[in-house]
């Protein structure tokens, strides 16, 4: 399920990678899947731009979609259960 970014990794995008507000409410979204790292639960992200999915004629159906499209992951981490953030940009 695409979803709008939040929270932690609202935070630790304009913060730590320097992303613009307004772009990136306006141009990314983010899927997620629950994981672990290093044995803790944690929810995983890949963060994109749905323009340019879409402009490359790739429907995003969720986490899945980027397996075969990496190329279109701007960034990619994980979130704790006490809403810290850690992405990894990617492209951009």
């Amino acid at each position: 399920m695409v979803k709008g970014i939040e929270a932690g990794a609202w935070g630790h995008l304009v913060n730590f990678h320097g992303v613009d507000v307004d772009t990136l409410y306006r141009e990314f979204k983010c899927v997620e899947r629950k994981g672990s790292h290093e044995g803790q639960a944690v929810t995983l992200l890949r963060v994109f731009k749905p323009s340019e999915a879409e402009k490359k004629g790739v429907p995003v159906t969720g986490w899945e979609t980027f397996d075969s499209h990496p190329d279109l992951v701007h960034f990619e981490g994980y979130i704790t259960k006490l809403n810290e953030a850690h992405l990894e940009r990617k492209i951009g």
